[in-house]
């Protein structure tokens, strides 16, 4: 049991041993935590200056600090390869990642040292380009590594470069322009209502703080790409009380104070307006909503130039992930885009003969090996359906990616920086290698000017618009950048193809960035409300875009990866435009109409605060009792004009059917260019049968009448043959009354 137990602990104490893989070092969780949460790194490599080294004799200082096993000593080293810098970036993606390139010389710097009893190693050495073996301008690897003193076993290692570029030597100029984007996801559904109250947080002390101090502290060689629905949503929630999902909530000043310190920042530097709400414009133009992404592009630029207080120019696009394909950028062309800024491999260099890697034997002779690869220009044509080809601007992946990437752990950002200036380097080395063969050589004594070539240009951009900066990284990072001695600075409208470049292959856009796309349900629903609110919009006398800005928020890319948010959003749009819907009416009560025609009177009020025109379409829903009385069996009014606040009363020609009773007619409200304007109301109708018995009535009344004049001429028939009275006592005598015959009244006297 004894010699298990001694078995088991020496296993886990091997187990627990940390694994040098890239500098980090993983260590068993200590009991009751959870294995999920990833181990600080136990080496700390804080300072390596300069980070660009110009003498061969001055002293490069490397400084950092170890932590492991209080009492258990270690050894510092350093790792490289003498007398041979870098051929190529791609063997420097190589080393880093340990596939294929390791370093061949090394040198005890820190002798076996037992850590303090926290645990803490704290190093610092010096060595020199000489001690390094560095003769030759170049950019060469670089590694700390901490060992076990007493087993030799690796603890941690830390890889980074050195650029070496002598005082004198002439390197190959490489421009450099940077694109940073001022974006943030929307805040506002329809334009009254905040769905949260994230955007007064951030402004405060978060991302959009860190943009703010960043655009304050960095140059003017920087192109910044800037959302004017961000800008939109800031100035709203800075003018005055909001909407936040119902509850009133008052003006915020530090949005205000934000607004004018950005307007301040970008005083004279190069802005670009993105799309409104920075839309997924290949979503948009794979799923129909072409006009959309138009529309979106429009109101940017001219939003922009409100807000900013200057003319901002929309004409350059940055797709969200900087990839997009043929359909999208035909879309963009024909919005007026001139320039698209996409990622370097969204547009790779065309295969070549060259580029296999293979000696193919002519002849039987085997030929030399090709050329390493060379970085690509960030330029190159597209041709589109437009007239004019459009510019793709290529970011390099590698840059974009150290530029944009979380710098938060410690001595991060300098290993960050070193990798960029190296990288930018092993670039304009590639331009030397290509008319010497051999970094440092011109002609034969490696010093002098090298020959003449087209200075190339590389963009560096964040891959992501959404990305959190540090301030102290970016703006430490662009001055390292400016003072590098084959780096110079440029802006991004100054980028176009050359005469001579790297031929490159068509767009790629593969199946998981189709997959990346907001959804075709979702899109589905943006589709729907679009047209409703078109309807919304022309409805008025005066077309009002009551919702236009709120649809273009639902199309923004930064719901990609936050479905549940954007139908959220979708949600309240739907609420508000079928509140202003229900603002025009159709009265439903129920109407009767007697007879076997008749009309049926129909009512629509107007409760907006302007005047529409509007038309009626109505229909029967019960033609076995009651239809319409026009062509086709529907009846559609002219444009009628209903002010502000009032009701117009149309009647509807129908006809009753089968002595009638109940029915009910479809009234569909439609705009003067025939869109349907809400949802159809029915109104029933009480068609009565009474025609039968109206006739009935009528008939006996005729009768009636008929028998009176028949009785009245009977009277007075009889009448004719009843005799007359004699003369009056006046006139006879008394004694001739009695006897008298009178005459015929027609007879003459």
């Amino acid at each position: 049991m004894i010699r298990k137990a001694a078995l088991l602990t020496l296993l886990t104490a091997l187990l627990a041993s940390p694994a040098g893989m890239a500098g980090t070092a993983v260590a068993a969780p200590p009991p009751g935590r959870a294995a999920a949460a990833a181990p600080a790194d136990p080496l700390l490599v804080s300072e390596i200056t300069p980070e660009v080294v110009r003498v061969a004799t001055a002293p490069i200082t490397v400084s950092g600090s170890f932590s492991g096993t209080p009492g258990s000593s270690v050894r510092v080293a350093v790792r490289y390869s003498r007398g041979r810098p870098f051929a190529s970036r791609a063997e420097m993606a190589a080393y880093l990642s340990e596939q294929g390139y390791a370093t061949t010389n090394w040198s005890t710097r820190v002798q076996a040292t037992p850590l303090d009893q926290s645990g803490k190693l704290p190093f610092r050495f010096t060595v020199t380009p000489g001690e390094l073996g560095m003769p030759r301008p170049g950019v060469y690897p670089f590694e700390i590594e901490v060992t076990d003193a007493a087993t030799g076993q690796r603890l941690g290692i830390e890889r980074t470069f050195l650029t070496y570029a002598p005082k004198g030597e002439q390197i190959p100029k490489v421009k450099l322009a940077v694109a940073l984007p001022i974006v943030d996801r929307p805040h506002r559904a329809d334009d009254a209502t905040f769905m949260d109250d994230d955007l007064s947080a951030s402004l405060a002390s978060g991302r959009l703080a860190s943009l703010l101090q960043t655009a304050q502290d960095t140059g003017d060689g920087v192109t910044w790409f800037v959302d004017p629905a961000l800008l939109d949503d800031v100035r709203v929630l800075s003018s005055g009380t909001r909407s936040v999902r119902g509850t009133r909530k008052n003006a915020d000043p530090a949005a205000g104070q934000w607004l004018n310190g950005l307007r301040s920042a970008l005083t004279d530097k190069t802005v670009v307006a993105t799309p409104y709400a920075d839309p997924d414009v290949a979503a948009l133009v794979h799923h129909g909503l072409d006009k959309q992404a138009a529309a979106s592009i429009q109101r940017g630029a001219s939003l922009a130039s409100e807000l900013l207080g200057r003319q901002i120019h929309g004409t350059t696009a940055w797709p969200a992930g900087g990839k997009i394909d043929r359909d999208a950028v035909d879309e963009l062309a024909m919005s007026g885009v001139t320039s698209v800024l996409l990622s370097g491999d969204a547009l790779p260099p065309r295969a070549t003969g060259q580029d296999t890697g293979q000696d193919v034997p002519q002849n039987g002779q085997p030929v030399a090996p090709p050329p390493a690869q060379t970085t690509p220009d960030a330029a190159a044509r597209l041709d589109t359906v437009a007239d004019n080809p459009l510019t793709a601007l290529l970011a390099d992946p590698t840059l974009s990616e150290v530029l944009g990437g979380n710098v938060s752990a410690p001595g991060a950002a300098m290993l960050a920086r070193q990798r960029f200036l190296a990288e930018t380097a092993m670039i304009a080395f590639e331009q030397q290698t290509q008319q010497t063969g051999q970094f440092g050589q011109t002609g034969q004594t490696g010093q002098g000017t090298t020959a003449k070539t087209a200075t190339r240009t590389v963009i560096a951009a964040p891959e992501s618009h959404l990305w959190t900066p540090d301030p102290a990284f970016v703006s430490s990072l662009l001055q390292a950048a400016s003072s590098a001695p084959w780096l110079r600075m440029t802006s991004l409208e100054s980028v176009k193809p050359g005469r001579a470049g790297v031929p490159r292959g068509d767009l790629t856009y593969t199946e998981h960035d189709r997959q990346a796309e907001l959804s075709r349900s979702y899109l589905a629903t943006v589709r729907k409300l679009e047209r409703k609110a078109d309807a919304v919009a022309t409805v008025t006398e005066e077309h009002t875009d009551v919702f236009h800005t709120a649809i273009l928020r639902l199309a923004s890319a930064s719901w990609r990866d936050d479905g549940k948010r954007a139908l959220s959003f979708a949600g309240q749009v739907q609420k508000a435009i079928d509140g202003r819907i229900d603002d025009v009416s159709v009265l439903d009560t129920p109407r009767a109409v007697a007879g076997s025609n008749g009309q049926v009177p129909v009512s629509v009020a107007n409760n907006l605060d302007k005047d529409i025109q509007i038309k009626i379409r109505v229909t029967s829903a019960s033609k076995s009792r009651l239809t319409i009385d026009a062509p086709g069996g529907v009846y559609v009014t002219p444009t009628t004009r209903i002010l502000s606040g009032r009701s117009q009363l149309v009647n509807v020609p129908v006809i009753v059917r089968n002595e009638g009773g109940d029915a009910s007619i479809s009234v569909q409200l439609l705009t003067d260019g025939d869109e349907k304007y809400g949802s159809a109301v029915r109104v029933v109708v009480r068609a009565t049968g009474y025609t039968g018995i109206a006739l009935v009535i009528v008939g006996a009344a005729v009768v009636i009448m008929l028998a009176a004049v028949v009785m009245r001429i009977l009277r007075r028939r009889s009448r004719k043959a009843f005799p007359f009275d004699g003369p009056n006592d006046e006139e006879s005598p008394p004694g001739d009354r009695q006897g008298a015959v009178p005459a015929d009244r027609t007879q003459s006297p």
